[in-house]
């Protein structure tokens, strides 16, 4: 492909090059285009059936929050196999009480309710009845509703609720669950669903199955749709401003195919995904429609596209490569949401690349020239504008920046320090209330529902008695009674449920001949009817082994410290077996609680470990792409800098981090790689060029500048909607997004030139070229003057 395009002279528009060499060859878009586009519309199908596909299918389990490698993980798997998982919906209303037959009614329908030809729930329990079942083994009403104050009966000892307990095999029906209720509720007793209160494990995975669908139907299309104004204001062409939304939109949709087509699930985080992979995919569309315009402003007509790919090939690829690199350190991630989207994302970002290299320049060289037409006539223009593509006040801060180098270099350096000691005072959270915005429903539901009733998040204490415990029943059962009053006499914890509950009234142990035969009687009947409890999964019996439930409830809408409290629990617990001097009994801490506090402290490990994993295999490509190994480790430096400043920022301001802000690092440090591979290859072009550091810098800008600011730009702003949500993931992503790539825009366009500009600019330079070859690179223009006092301008070393 010839370097310089054909023209009268230097000052007139030049003519659209034929689509051939100058050997006559045909170029490769003259020669793949129709193939190529052929190829990607026989796979539209495809894609867009596994993009629709994917999103229909949701998997929010608490367990997937840890793998089966962790202590707690594992505890927890043989807890569930023991007692079942951890399903269950709390519902009450403002006239839920104990006297109101609804109640009992709304149980019986509940029991009686069918998915897919099965019955939905395993059991549901009620206040009523449950204090029936008391009543009938002998115990008071008041000792009754004492039992069961905070679980089953409020604090005005007249409040009550049911908890109805779905089978496992409907885990991934809770929306369908919740909306059945929904509608028992309004048809049956004229119970809307803003009237019935709802909370539990169930409905915490519909509530983010449903607001992550929301997020994702609506505030996704309303930053499309931003972004198409923004990139058409900062474009003004409405043809290139559709080409760079129709293929962004491609590289979601391939992400979410290939999360399909694998066997991948939607989660809490993967509902990021298509906004993840849209905006990474208008960074790249916006590069590449950059170089097109390039090209075609200088006059390559037909081949400009061609031209495109050659400019842009490199950069584009290594960037996109680099940033899915950034990514997939995120599939080292324990937590397994965190991972899968790191690698699911890293995927997409990989596949993206020939949508930018091949399918996008294959569709721009087959409208014949029609986007190129507008551009080829920028000829006309001045020579000064035509060349220099800097605009004044562009070129006097590059100049400040390039002659006062140092006086920007230190005083980031330092602040990018000193902040950066902030991340070590990160903590983590992964709270219910840190998902959702104060004003939904469920964290109003929550609230009213411990207000009214008591504290709803779960805690298994499980008491495992060996076959060297010879033990009764009921002596086992004195010990769990024991366990329960314990952790209530220390601890915040005033509810708990187990077979102690169901204790009947027995006479105490006493000589008189009475009292000894109504006791044996009552422990008798108690004994045999002990299969009862096993079905409610109270008690878990194997051959000579027994294990007893003991569950407790701990406030979702407060500020404790998980850490402390169970450590407060496991020593009352563990000193109350020593104190009573049994042998072959144990106690184990499980539920969500243990299962939360490992994820709060493993998340923040794995945003370190991801974050460091990331920037070594990053550095290792710079190093050698750079061919030095300073040049490296000096290039990550503006790489770092939004994360660090950011990051360092939330945690001296005393922030948490959660789901949704761990993935942040990671994504800002591909972005970040982005445009600081675009601004060095040009840098470096410029080098081989034989031009002065300083103009080389300018070279830069002149080439990619422009394309920098628009795509942080336009990402940045074009996620704004996901603002306005009530899903708190979405929320944190798209904010710390924004924040990052206004940081990396500083880092890439003010804090590297500087660099470039101080001595270390010398490890970047290339050899400058022995003999003038023609080049596929877009020529410099002459005719700039050199002028002592702009050293940037100075174009040609002597």
């Amino acid at each position: 492909m010839s370097n310089q395009p054909n023209s009268k002279n230097e000052d007139d528009t030049p003519k659209d090059l034929d689509a051939r060499h100058p050997s006559g060859e045909k170029t490769f878009l003259a020669t793949w285009s129709t193939t190529i586009l052929c190829l990607s519309l026989f796979l539209v199908p495809l894609i867009v059936m596994g993009s629709v596909k994917s999103l229909k299918v949701y998997a929010n389990d608490i367990r997937q929050w840890l793998p089966s490698g962790f202590e707690e993980a594992e505890t927890y798997d043989e807890f569930q196999s023991r007692f079942g998982a951890d399903e269950m919906v709390v519902l009450s209303w403002e006239d839920c009480q104990l006297g109101n037959p609804q109640v009992i009614d709304f149980q019986r329908i509940l029991m009686e309710q069918k998915l897919n030809g099965e019955l939905m729930f395993a059991k549901v329990i009620s206040g009523p009845d449950t204090l029936a079942q008391l009543s009938d083994i002998g115990i008071t009403e008041a000792r009754a509703r004492a039992r069961l104050k905070g679980l089953l009966i409020g604090p005005d000892d007249k409040t009550t609720c049911l908890l109805a307990y779905p089978f496992t095999k409907f885990k991934n029906e809770r929306r369908v669950i919740l909306e059945r209720i929904f509608e028992i509720a309004k048809t049956e007793f004229d119970i809307s669903a803003e009237e019935l209160h709802t909370g539990g494990p169930t409905v915490d995975g519909a509530a983010i199955e449903t607001e992550s669908k929301k997020s994702l139907g609506t505030f996704l299309w309303m930053s499309v749709v931003l972004v198409f104004f923004l990139t058409w204001f900062r474009m003004r062409d409405l043809p290139l401003t559709l080409l760079v939304i129709l293929f962004s939109g491609l590289c979601a949709s391939i992400s979410l195919t290939i999360l399909y087509w694998t066997g991948g699930k939607m989660n809490l985080t993967m509902v990021m995904l298509p906004t993840l992979t849209f905006i990474l995919g208008v960074s790249g569309s916006v590069h590449m429609v950059n170089y097109y315009r390039k090209a075609s402003t200088m006059g390559y007509g037909l081949m400009s596209a061609d031209q495109a790919i050659i400019d842009g090939g490199y950069p584009v690829a290594l960037s996109s490569t680099t940033t899915a690199i950034g990514l997939a350190s995120l599939g080292a991630s324990s937590v397994l949401p965190i991972r899968w989207f790191g690698l699911y994302s890293g995927a997409g970002i990989l596949a993206s690349i020939g949508v930018l290299l091949l399918i996008m320049p294959a569709t721009m060289y087959l409208l014949r020239g029609r986007i190129s037409k507008r551009f080829s006539q920028e000829g006309k223009m001045k020579r000064r504008e035509r060349t220099t593509g800097v605009s004044r006040g562009t070129s006097w801060l590059l100049n400040w920046v390039c002659r006062y180098h140092y006086a920007v270099v230190l005083p980031l350096m330092i602040g990018m320090t000193l902040l950066a000691i902030g991340v070590f005072r990160l903590e983590a959270s992964v709270k219910i209330q840190n998902r959702f915005a104060d004003k939904t429903k469920i964290l109003s539901d929550y609230a009213w529902l411990e207000n009214n009733l008591g504290p709803l998040v779960p805690m298994e204490i499980e008491l495992h008695f060996n076959p060297e415990s010879d033990l009764s029943l009921w002596n086992k059962m004195q010990m769990v009674k024991s366990i329960e009053h314990a952790v209530k006499r220390t601890t915040a914890i005033n509810a708990t449920l187990s077979v102690a509950t169901f204790e009947p009234d027995v006479p105490r142990p006493s000589r008189r001949l009475v009292d000894k035969v109504q006791r044996k009687a009552k422990i008798d009947k108690w004994t045999r009817e002990f299969g009862a409890f096993e079905d409610a999964n109270l008690v878990h019996l194997a051959g000579d082994e027994s294990f007893f439930r003991i569950s407790v409830r701990v406030a979702a809408l407060n500020d404790i410290d998980y850490g402390g409290f169970l450590e407060t629990v496991s020593n009352n617990v563990n000193q109350q077996l020593r104190d009573m001097g049994q042998h072959g009994v144990s106690a184990t801490l499980t539920g969500g609680i243990p299962l939360v506090y490992k994820a709060q402290h493993q998340i923040l490990y794995d945003l370190m470990y991801s974050f460091v994993t990331a920037f070594v295999m990053i550095t290792l490509i710079f190093m050698f792409v750079l061919r030095d190994i300073r040049a490296g480790l000096i290039a990550m430096i503006p790489n770092v800098f939004p994360p660090l400043i950011v990051f360092g920022a939330m945690g001296w301001l005393g922030y948490s981090i959660e789901i949704g802000s761990v993935m942040t690092a990671s994504v800002a440090l591909g972005i970040a790689v982005d445009d600081t591979l675009h601004f060095l290859t040009w840098y470096r072009r410029g080098t081989t060029e034989g031009l002065s550091r300083f103009a080389s810098i300018r070279y830069a800008f002149e080439h990619c500048a422009k394309a920098m600011i628009d795509t942080s730009l336009i990402c940045g702003l074009g996620v704004l909607p996901f603002l306005f949500g009530v899903f708190m993931p979405t929320v944190k992503f798209a904010s710390l997004l924004t924040i990052m790539l206004l940081v990396a825009l500083l880092g890439d366009l003010v804090l590297l030139p500087a660099i470039l500009a101080g001595p270390a600019g010398m490890l970047f330079r290339l050899k400058k070229k022995k003999k003038k070859k023609e080049s596929s690179v877009i020529p410099e223009p002459h005719g700039i003057k050199e002028t002592s006092s702009d050293p940037v301008n100075v174009v040609r070393r002597s």
